[in-house]
């Protein structure tokens, strides 16, 4: 096969992991403030995947974590790392997390579990060891890719319904002589076990292990889910099961092996990468405002253990940063990355990416894998439309324990346009 008159460059590809699996009694992450929410029991282990490609003048890793997100410095610390180990620049590296809610705290977040900052230098570790492995272990490979629409395991949240929702897995087959690396993406939050005190990789882990039933390897990214659940989660909230698992890990390897039937083989096998900063901007209430939003929050979350708690330490920690987020009201060196590998491209955003933000992006730059959680995670970036609600758990609740204080509606003009920008780098 050839492009442009040349033959096809040869690709070799590679996939390393490791175990993350904590100790028990460290803090799980997730579903209210001050839960007191420890690891009593694991139900099925953690990990990090790591795929490496190379070609004769590039390489890339993507590598994935079980666990609910990283700080954009802890991922900036271990990308430059690994870059220095291998010898390629950081944006050629992407490190992500499925954001399972039955995994340890892996990033400060006020009132949702406390870091084990020994369990992290092993994740750091491992990670490194585990992209290290991918590399020792490249193979001639091939590839191919498909988006399937499948029935979908998730719905809006927001909206009570199957509206906005992106209903296409996204499947890329890297094929060598001895096995198949599946590279999977996804949008839904992986939140099926609900609020055990059990470790799991939740349903991205048991999708991978049917995969891995097969004899192959996968990795799996997950993709703009801020306002998806599981379904599990709409009929009976907190209620999902190991059943539920199983039917979810089931219908989408299945559906990922029916894919790979149809898959486009690309006629180039070119690598690139591109990586840019941004400054997003916040909406810095006044001295009179964040007691009142304090009091308020009270009021809403008083059904939940730790509420008022939280409300009470938010306020004293918003009047104490106000006059330096005055001076500068926004957050800067957001990463935003994207890579391509043929006409194949992946777009990693450090956040909780509404899904609506996706769709927009995929249908304007097809074919696109949505990554969230991808380098760091600076919290949710819902849509501008979502603003609108002044109730709003994403827009108003959570920016609390993420950056103190809210993004701006013009997020999403400011996403869609750098996310453009970085896309169209990646043409030629």
């Amino acid at each position: 096969m050839s492009w442009a008159g040349n033959k096809l460059k040869p690709l070799t590809a590679g996939c390393g992991e490791r175990i993350i699996t904590p100790p028990l009694g460290v803090d799980l992450c997730g579903y209210g403030f001050y839960l007191d929410r420890k690891a009593e029991q694991v139900r099925d282990d953690l990990k990090v995947r790591a795929l490496a490609l190379k070609t004769e003048d590039q390489a890339l890793v993507l590598a994935s974590c079980d666990l609910i997100g990283f700080t954009v410095d802890f991922s900036d610390s271990v990308r430059q790392a690994i870059g220095r180990q291998h010898n390629i620049p950081a944006k050629n590296i992407l490190l992500a997390c499925t954001h399972t809610h039955s995994g340890p705290a892996a990033q400060s977040l006020p009132g949702l579990g406390e870091v084990n900052e020994k369990y992290m230098q092993n994740v750091r570790r491992a990670i490194e060891e585990a992209v290290g492995q991918a590399f020792d272990q490249m193979k001639d490979a091939d590839f191919i890719y498909a988006f399937e629409a499948v029935e979908p395991i998730g719905y809006n949240r927001r909206l009570k319904n199957f509206e906005g929702i992106d209903p296409t897995l996204k499947v890329a087959v890297f094929r060598q002589k001895s096995q198949k690396i599946y590279l999977l993406s996804y949008a839904c939050h992986p939140v099926v076990l609900g609020p055990l005190k059990k470790v799991s990789a939740d349903w991205p882990g048991a999708v991978i292990s049917r995969i891995e039933k097969k004899g192959h390897r996968a990795v799996f990214f997950q993709g703009f889910s801020g306002d998806i659940d599981p379904v599990s989660q709409w009929n009976r909230w907190g209620a999902g099961t190991n059943e539920d698992l199983r039917l979810y890990g089931q219908l989408l390897s299945r559906r990922a092996f029916k894919a790979e039937k149809y898959a486009v083989k690309p006629s180039q096998n070119s690598l690139k990468a591109v990586e840019t900063r941004m400054i997003i901007p916040l909406r810095i209430p006044s001295k009179n405002q964040i007691e009142k939003e304090a009091a308020e929050f009270a009021k809403s979350y008083a059904q939940f253990p730790g509420g008022s708690r939280f409300a009470e330490e938010w306020e004293e920690k918003a009047l104490h940063a106000l006059a330096t987020f005055q001076s500068k009201p926004y957050l800067e060196n957001v990463p935003l990355q994207a890579m391509a590998v043929g006409p194949l491209r992946f777009l990693g955003i450090p956040g909780e990416v509404f899904c609506g933000l996706g769709l927009k992006l995929q249908k304007k730059w097809p074919p696109l894998f949505p990554l969230g959680y991808a380098n760091g995670s600076i919290g949710y970036i819902p849509t501008r439309r979502a603003f609108r609600d002044p109730s709003d758990y994403a827009c108003t609740c959570a920016p609390k324990f993420y950056s103190l204080f809210p993004f701006t509606p013009e997020i999403e003009k400011i996403l869609i346009r750098e996310s453009d920008r970085l896309l169209a780098c990646l043409k030629g």
